[in-house]
């Protein structure tokens, strides 16, 4: 049978592309991805430190020739000192820092030579000390936001080793910031036990304060000291977090701290100084009272040169590792006789111990005998029942201690007189006292 045409099917209705753009918008991402891709290796080929090292070649050839000018070498360079954990790149940048005749301030910063003062660099090489064991920084850092700290645009970077450098000391009020004074905070990271170092005149200063001042009648340093105030044997190793910025600050008003209505933070931005520990204690050198206002510790009238040494000092103050080839070989006589009490008892001269028995007897014998209760305890084996720091600090500071010592509480209990020193008594006094008492009371 002849077999009939199929009707044709009509045609299904043809709509219109809802998403007309999307092809466009993958198109143009792609270009975008590319045109970042393309930057990415750009950067990644051409990085910040190549521009001056370029610069660097181009200087050494006009100065020295082409010959000269051979020997440079572009990438990534560093000085690895395994004794001390520590990978310096600085000299990536700073390529001039051993090349001679490039001293002179017609050369770049960055390329000049590192200055010899007092024969500093033979004491201190390079390949053993790096960089930024003196001048601190980020050492493995490879540009200058990340190696100097910048911020930029108001955004804070937050370090792990600060750049001691000129515009640091600068923001603090240094009045010879140009010096770098700040680096001398990382000299006496090795030398602490020094009792002074060419070089270094506000740490100098600061340890002179901190003999002149008995500060070690209330605080540990360097294992030795009173338990008044807090140990202050690793003050710069503390993490900023231990520092309360925004605790309360106090003025002082009719002897009394009164809450100011400001944050610690606050008064350090009012007076225009960095967020940082440091400027937290050039304001407790300033005033205790204002920053903790139940310390004992006195407001001592520092001036601001003073306050800066003072703070290097703590500051340099530093938990470290240091292998025995770093450890200056001479010590400090204050740190010998420390570390050799029982010597150091023999050497107390007879005059010493004679004015502190002339003391003893004008302005102690009212209330103490040796053998016999008065107004106060007999004195009769004093060192056996008490440490020399103990009695040091019940001379010089007697109301603080009848407030935070236990001991001196009971004593004050018991005999209900508080322990006064007629006239007063200075630190060479109590000291010389303190040698007498040792032969008197045995």
């Amino acid at each position: 049978m002849e077999q009939k045409p199929q009707a044709k099917q009509p045609l299904p209705d043809v709509k219109e592309d809802p998403f007309p753009y999307d092809s466009w918008i993958i198109y143009g991402l792609a270009v975008i991805s590319a045109f970042l891709l393309g930057v990415a290796i750009y950067k990644e080929l051409n990085p910040e430190y190549i521009k001056y090292q370029r610069e660097f070649k181009a200087l050494v050839e006009r100065k020295f020739g082409k010959d000269a000018a051979k020997s440079i070498t572009f990438g990534v360079k560093q000085i690895w000192i395994p004794a001390l954990n520590k990978t310096d790149r600085c000299i990536t940048c700073h390529m001039g820092y051993e090349w001679k005749g490039l001293e002179g301030e017609d050369i770049p910063l960055v390329f000049r030579t590192h200055p010899n003062p007092n024969g500093l660099l033979d004491k201190h090489p390079f390949n053993k000390y790096g960089c930024t064991t003196c001048h601190g920084g980020q050492g493995f850092a490879t540009n200058i936001r990340e190696a100097h700290v910048i911020h930029e645009g108001g955004k804070k970077v937050r370090w792990l080793e600060p750049l001691l450098s000129s515009e640091k000391a600068k923001e603090y009020g240094f009045k010879d910031w140009q010096n770098l004074p700040l680096t001398e905070i990382n000299c006496n990271v090795c030398h602490r036990y020094d009792d002074s170092l060419p070089g270094t005149p506000y740490i100098n200063l600061a340890k002179k304060l901190v003999e002149e001042k008995a500060c070690k009648t209330c605080h540990v340093i360097n294992g030795e000291g009173g338990n008044i105030g807090p140990n202050l044997t690793y003050e710069g190793s503390k993490m900023p977090e231990m520092f309360d910025m925004r605790g309360a600050y106090y003025e002082i008003k009719d002897g009394q701290p009164v809450p100011s209505g400001r944050k610690i933070e606050d008064e350090i931005k009012r007076r225009g100084l960095p967020l940082t520990v440091f400027s937290w204690h050039l304001l407790h050198f300033e005033e205790p009272r204002s920053i903790t206002p139940t310390s004992v510790m006195p407001n001592f009238g520092f001036t601001d040169e003073e306050k800066l040494a003072l703070t290097m000092l703590v500051m340099s103050w530093k938990k470290v590792n240091l292998p025995a080839e770093y450890i200056p070989v001479k010590r400090s006589t204050t740190q010998n006789a420390q570390m050799d009490k029982s010597s150091s008892a023999q050497s107390v001269s007879a005059d010493l111990v004679k004015r502190g028995e002339e003391i003893f007897k004008q302005k102690c014998t009212a209330c103490h005998q040796i053998e016999k209760k008065l107004v106060g305890p007999a004195l009769k084996g004093l060192f056996e029942r008490r440490k020399e720091d103990w009695v040091l600090s019940m001379i010089l500071n007697p109301d603080s201690m009848i407030k935070n010592d236990p001991i001196a509480k009971k004593l004050y209990e018991e005999y209900k007189v508080p322990m006064v020193v007629p006239g007063g008594i200075t630190q060479e006094e109590a000291k010389a006292v303190v040698e007498y008492l040792k032969t008197a009371t045995k």
